[in-house]
C-alpha cells in the first residue's frame, strides 16, 4: 500500500463551493505528470509488496494541535495496473473525539463482467471495517463508492486482489479525520459529539444534513488521465446520534422541508424493528412528534414556537443516504404550523416569506456547551 501525506483534494460537505478552475488544471497537470512517469515497483521475488499501514495523526507543539490530519491512499503501483494474488490493510487512526472520513477519487478493479459491486466477496475488492469491526461496505469493479465516515476513531481498508490486468489502474482515496461530521452549517457545541445550533440572527435560512453528507470532489475517470468533477452523497456513519436545535426570537417559528430522505427503517421506527430514525420536538427535554424513518418523511415540518429540534439517531446494523433539508425562520403572523402527511421526498423551492430579523435571544441553551 501507498501512502501520500497531502492536502485531501476532495471537498466534502453540503452548500460548498466548487473548487476553483486554478486548482483544477494544476492537479490536472500533477496527475498527468504521474500517469506519464508512474512505474510498476517491484521488490522481486514473489511480488510481495509493504501493504500492511498503520496511519495516525500525532500532536503538534500546541495544546490540542494535531498534525498530519488528511492525506491519500493509493493501490500498489497507482496509477499502473496492480499485482495480482495481494492484501493490503491500511488501518487509519484518528484522535480521541474524531471520525475518519474516507472519500474515493480513482476507482477501478478487475472484474470479468466489468459489473460495480457485484459478487465482491470473490472478486478484486476493498473491504471498509470500522472500530467494532463492522463492515461497513465491499467495493469491486468500476466506479466511485459513495463517501464514508467511521462510527469511531478507527477505521480498516483492506484490498485483495486475485487477479489482474493491463487496464485495472486501482483506486486512490483521501481520508479526512474530522470531528464536525462533514457539517459546514451551524454552531457546533462542545458539550455532546454531535450538536449543531442555528440561531436565527445568525442563521435565518440554511441547509442542514445527517452526518458525512458527501459533497463535490475532484476525480480521475476509469480511462482517462483528465480531472473531472464529481457530486457525490455519502453514508451516514452507524452508532451515530446528532441534534439540530433551531432558537427563534419569541415571535418566530422555523419552517423545514426535506430535499431527500433515506434512513434505514421501517415504521414506526422503534428499537423493536432495528430502525435508525429522524425525530422532531418543540420542547428541550421531550420528543412529542412521530419518528419518522425508510424514504418517507413530512415533506414539510413547521414548530410551534421559537424552539425546535431535529435528532437523527443511527445504530450498528444498517445505514442509508440520510436527509438533507433546509430550513428558515419566519413569524408566528404567517401560515399557521403544520406536519403535512408524509409523501416521497421530492421537496419544493424554499418558501420566500420575509425574515423578521431581532436581537441575539439571551437562551439558554438545551445541551451546554461550558
Amino acid at each position: 500500500m501507498w501512502l501520500v501525506m497531502s492536502t485531501a483534494v476532495a471537498v466534502s460537505g453540503g452548500g460548498q463551493q466548487a473548487p476553483s478552475p486554478t486548482l483544477i488544471i494544476v492537479l490536472t497537470l500533477m496527475h498527468l505528470f504521474y500517469c506519464q512517469h508512474a512505474s510498476a515497483k517491484r521488490l522481486g521475488g514473489n511480488d510481495v509488496f509493504s501493504c500492511n499501514e498503520v496511519v495516525e495523526a500525532w500532536p503538534g507543539e500546541e495544546a490540542g494541535e494535531w498534525l498530519a490530519m488528511n492525506g491519500s491512499l493509493v493501490s500498489p503501483n497507482f496509477p499502473k495496473p496492480y499485482p495480482a494474488r495481494l492484501q493490503c490493510r491500511v488501518h487509519l487512526k484518528a484522535p480521541h473525539g474524531y471520525r475518519v472520513q474516507l472519500l474515493f477519487t480513482h476507482f477501478l478493479l478487475f472484474h470479468p463482467l466489468n459489473l460495480s459491486n457485484r459478487n465482491c466477496d470473490a472478486m478484486d475488492s476493498v473491504t471498509i471495517t470500522d472500530d467494532s469491526q463492522h463492515k461497513l461496505g465491499t467495493f469491486c469493479g468500476p466506479g466511485l463508492p459513495s463517501p464514508i465516515m467511521s462510527s469511531g476513531p478507527h477505521l480498516t481498508l483492506v484490498f485483495r486482489s486475485y487477479t489482474s490486468g493491463p487496464n485495472v489502474t486501482g483506486y486512490r482515496a483521501v481520508y479526512t479525520f474530522l470531528k464536525n461530521f462533514g457539517m459546514k452549517t451551524g454552531r457546533q457545541l462542545d458539550s455532546q459529539p454531535c450538536v449543531f445550533e442555528y440561531n436565527s440572527t445568525c442563521y435565518p435560512r440554511g441547509e442542514f444534513h445527517s452526518p458525512n453528507p458527501g459533497g463535490t470532489i475532484l476525480y480521475w475517470p476509469s480511462t482517462s488521465c483528465v480531472l473531472s468533477l464529481c457530486c457525490t452523497r455519502g453514508t451516514y456513519p452507524r452508532n451515530t446520534v446528532c441534534h439540530y436545535i433551531f432558537r427563534g426570537c419569541n415571535h418566530q417559528k422555523v419552517k423545514v422541508m426535506f430535499k431527500y430522505f433515506d434512513v434505514e427503517g421501517v415504521a414506526p421506527c422503534t428499537a423493536e424493528s432495528g430502525s435508525d430514525y429522524v425525530e422532531f420536538s418543540n420542547l428541550p427535554t421531550q420528543d412529542i412528534l412521530p419518528r419518522r424513518c425508510g424514504r418517507f418523511a413530512p415533506k414539510v415540518v413547521e414548530s410551534d414556537g421559537p424552539f425546535f429540534r431535529v435528532t437523527f439517531h443511527s445504530n450498528h446494523k444498517f445505514d442509508g443516504m440520510g436527509f438533507a433539508a433546509t430550513f428558515h425562520f419566519l413569524s408566528m403572523d404567517d401560515n399557521p404550523s403544520i406536519i403535512q402527511t408524509p409523501s416521497l421526498t421530492t421537496a419544493g423551492a424554499v418558501s420566500r416569506t420575509t425574515h423578521v430579523m431581532c436581537p441575539h435571544p439571551q437562551m439558554k441553551s438545551a445541551f451546554h456547551d461550558g
